[in-house]
């Protein structure tokens, strides 16, 4: 039996390197619409109403924020933008088209649970951090990794709530009330422009049904005293 030709040989190899390659593309490919998919879930099982908005305690509360935002960096590194992260744990799906008709005014929870998210997500971005796999594993492990650079160096970030807790108890089990904000001093005082976002939200909260009006205009008023 005639031995196979040196082109032959080759041929063969070719064939089966590419054949190996597109394997792994194809594996690769589908290994990450399914994690996509996965995060999608755990972001939906978050924004849900008794998870944003009805944490059993502060700590909880504090994990779920974090969690959430490691989730959207993760799914930032596998392709998938920030917004529409925030969108599809929403459970809005992208559009082609938008007509006169579909263009209605974003509902006040929608709008809440995407200005907490996107804004601590931005925050983390500021401060440093990146969607390495140590940072998404400690944020969903509830820790911070001390920041590696900057004017914050070697410190860790401190998570604030936007309304006190002091003026409306149990508001430090909402999600949509902390912020993560750089290390920050006990004693540290609203700035005029953190005063104006925590009364916004108390109006958010009402539009929302989250809580009762005269409970907003109670928030308003303990946040307007000098």
């Amino acid at each position: 039996m005639e031995a196979p030709s040196p082109l032959y040989i080759l041929t063969r190899a070719i064939y089966l390197i590419a054949t190996i390659i597109a394997f792994l593309f194809i594996y690769g490919f589908v290994k990450k619409k399914q994690r996509i998919s996965a995060i999608t879930t755990e972001l939906q099982s978050i924004t849900c109403d008794s998870s944003f908005f009805k944490q059993f305690t502060a700590d909880d509360t504090r994990k779920t924020l974090m969690r959430a935002v490691a989730l959207i960096m993760e799914a930032n590194s596998l392709g998938q933008a920030p917004d529409i992260a925030i969108d599809r744990g929403l459970g809005i799906k992208e559009k082609l088209f938008n007509t006169e008709s579909e263009k209605k005014e974003t509902p006040a929870r929608e709008k809440i649970i995407r200005n907490c998210l996107r804004t601590n997500y931005e925050n983390c971005l500021r401060l440093g951090y990146t969607a390495d796999v140590r940072t998404i594993k400690a944020l969903k492990e509830g820790e911070f990794p001390t920041i590696a650079s900057g004017t914050h160096s070697g410190k860790q970030p401190t998570i604030a709530t936007l309304i006190n807790p002091s003026i409306s108890p149990g508001l430090e089990k909402v999600v949509a009330n902390i912020e993560i904000r750089p290390p920050q001093d006990e004693a540290h005082k609203l700035t005029d422009i953190e005063t104006a976002a925590a009364k916004q939200l108390a109006k958010d909260l009402a539009d929302a049904k989250i809580i009762e009006e005269p409970v907003r205009n109670r928030i308003i008023e303990g946040l307007s005293k000098p």
